[in-house]
This record gives C-alpha cells, sequence and structure tokens, in this order.
C-alpha cells in the first residue's frame, strides 16, 4: 500500500511539473511576441542639445482604425526621457510628454487632428486620407529634451519612450504609475554626450 501511494505521490508532482513547464513557455512565448512591437527610437546630439525622432508603426492597429471611424476620439500619449544609465536604477535627467489626438467626423468624412507637448497646443488642423492620420499618430521629428542641469561631457545616454493609447482596452493601475505598463515601449542606443 505504500508503494501505490508513493506511487501516486510521484505521478502528481510530475503533473505538476508538466503544468509548470507551459506555463513558463506561454509567458516566453507572450513575451517574445510581445517584444515584437516597439517604438523605433532615434536621437540626435547636435550643437549642445538632444533630439529625439520616434516611430511607433505597430501602435497603428485595425482596432484604431475601427475605433476612429465610429467617431470615438482616439489619443496617443508618448512619454519620452532621456535617461542616464547607473547601476541600480537609470537616472531621468529630461522628459517630456508629447500628445496626438484624432477624431473623425462621420458627417463631413474628415479628421480633427491636435498635437500637444506638455500640456500646451502645437497643432491642430484637419485631415482628408486615413494615411495622414496614421503618421500624424505614430510618426514624429526631432523633439528636443532639456534637461534639469547641464549634462556631463563624455558620459553615455540613451532616450527611452513609453506610448499609452486611449481610449484603454482595459484598465490597469500600473498604466498611472511613473516607469508602468504601456501600449508600446521603446529606447534608442546608448549615445556619449561629447561636448
Amino acid at each position: 500500500m505504500k508503494k501505490g501511494l508513493a506511487l501516486r505521490r510521484t505521478q502528481g508532482g510530475l503533473g505538476m511539473s508538466t503544468a509548470a513547464t507551459g506555463l513558463v513557455a506561454m509567458v516566453a512565448a507572450a513575451t517574445l511576441f510581445a517584444s515584437a512591437a516597439e517604438i523605433k527610437v532615434q536621437s540626435l546630439v547636435t550643437e549642445g542639445r538632444v533630439l529625439a525622432a520616434f516611430t511607433a508603426a505597430d501602435a497603428w492597429t485595425i482596432e484604431t482604425r475601427e475605433t476612429l471611424q465610429f467617431g470615438t476620439p482616439v489619443t496617443f500619449d508618448y512619454y519620452v526621457e532621456l535617461r542616464r544609465p547607473a547601476t541600480l536604477w537609470d537616472r531621468v535627467v529630461a522628459e517630456t510628454n508629447v500628445r496626438a489626438d484624432v477624431k473623425f467626423d462621420t458627417l463631413t468624412g474628415k479628421y480633427q487632428v491636435s498635437r500637444q507637448r506638455d500640456g500646451r497646443m502645437v497643432k491642430s488642423e484637419k485631415r482628408d486620407q486615413e494615411n495622414d492620420v496614421r503618421d500624424w499618430l505614430t510618426i514624429f521629428e526631432p523633439i528636443e529634451l532639456v534637461p534639469d542641469s547641464p549634462l556631463k561631457a563624455n558620459t553615455d545616454y540613451y532616450i527611452q519612450v513609453r506610448l499609452l493609447k486611449f481610449p484603454r482596452r482595459s484598465v490597469s493601475l500600473l498604466a498611472i504609475l511613473p516607469g508602468g505598463s504601456s501600449d508600446l515601449s521603446g529606447r534608442s542606443a546608448t549615445f556619449p554626450y561629447l561636448r
């Protein structure tokens, strides 16, 4: 009888091991799939200024298009940070928020688009073509990042960009926390600041 009990325990343990292995494989596959979609970030240092240009082509989805076609406003909210690598936590030395909004007027068939930077309206206009709207939401020309204090010469930096899309499909407390979850993110290669 003890032999049968030992056999059952071994078989039960084997089932848990298989389930755990399956769970790890699913998480790894989800991580690999999620990392395929990212924001492409380029850094440019010129005349002592640091500029960031980025493209989030993977953020334009069929769901985004359908949401717009129903007349629901769509917002792409980008958080752009200039960071200095550190041993434990990288230090944010400059940050800005760039927001692109679009609303489709179902009566006229035109799109009203606008861009804001740190809460200030930068530009607002009407667009006719969906491709123009997609580019408006996902492509940003160089934006200057102004640090709170002068950058250190001969020091490495990188630019990180996170995107939150609205309306949200799901609500998460992590989305409102610094460094919390985002729909897409990306970072530039590390670059030296030479003066």
